[in-house]
């Protein structure tokens, strides 16, 4: 597909499935271990680094803040975010950012979300 063809880059839409990898691999985390971790859990960095590894300590319903909106994700603090305007920060806390998706990568992070759709995670 070409790169103007609404859809974003295949740079753009490759980062944005890797972001959907990490957050349903924090979808998991929550659905197994969950009942069984009082207080904070680690969470998986939900850059679009495909490499990383890092992880962030949340209270469940921190991570259920970001969750509240499918176009929102986890990142770690100074971690990489799409240029121009498909993705930005819309909050900024201690150990974390919640950035938000918009265009092809808005599209694709609600497409996949498995909270909206009900695909088991």
């Amino acid at each position: 597909m070409a790169e103007g063809d609404g859809l974003g880059s295949l740079w753009e839409r490759r980062f944005a499935a890797n972001q959907t990898v990490f957050r349903r691999s924090n979808e998991r985390l929550i659905r197994w271990l969950g009942p069984f971790a009082p207080g904070s859990m680690e969470y998986v960095c939900e850059c679009g680094d495909d490499s990383c590894g890092d992880l962030i300590s949340l209270l469940e319903s921190e991570y259920e803040h970001v969750r509240s909106n499918s176009a929102w994700f986890l990142i770690a603090l100074d971690h990489e975010i799409l240029p121009g305007d498909s993705e930005w920060i819309v909050e900024t806390h201690d150990h974390h950012n919640v950035v938000e998706k918009s265009g092809a990568a808005g599209a694709t992070a609600k497409a996949t979300d498995i909270r909206l759709n009900r695909v088991a995670p």
